[in-house]
């Protein structure tokens, strides 16, 4: 990789950033699914009978995962929007680049 051009910005490749925010919503999406599996499972009769004790046992380490689990997938759908915006702003920047330079027929 070469250093960026000297100036005030740095290049950015607009299909570069779709295929990022891409890969963050995904993560996110499974982040939200693990969030909701967790949710489901933190009743204490989730597992029947047997697993009452091991809810006792487990549920602080669960709550604190579950907690975790929530945060990280909010944080991702939150940067994956942020980069959509970002994605947006350069494809407009781009054509409107693009039409400051067009010349008419």
């Amino acid at each position: 990789m070469g250093q960026p051009p000297a100036g005030d910005g740095f290049e950015v490749d607009p299909g570069e950033l779709e295929a990022h925010r891409k890969k963050i919503d995904d993560f996110g999406i499974r982040m939200e699914k693990a969030g909701n599996a967790t949710a489901a499972t933190s009743n204490p009769e989730a597992f029947g009978l047997v697993g009452i004790p091991l809810a006792l046992i487990c549920g602080i380490g669960q709550a604190e995962a579950q907690s975790s689990i929530i945060a990280a997938s909010k944080a991702s759908l939150d940067h994956a929007d942020r980069v959509h915006t970002w994605q947006k702003v350069k494809e407009w920047d781009e054509a409107e680049f693009k039409n400051l330079f067009k010349l008419e027929d």
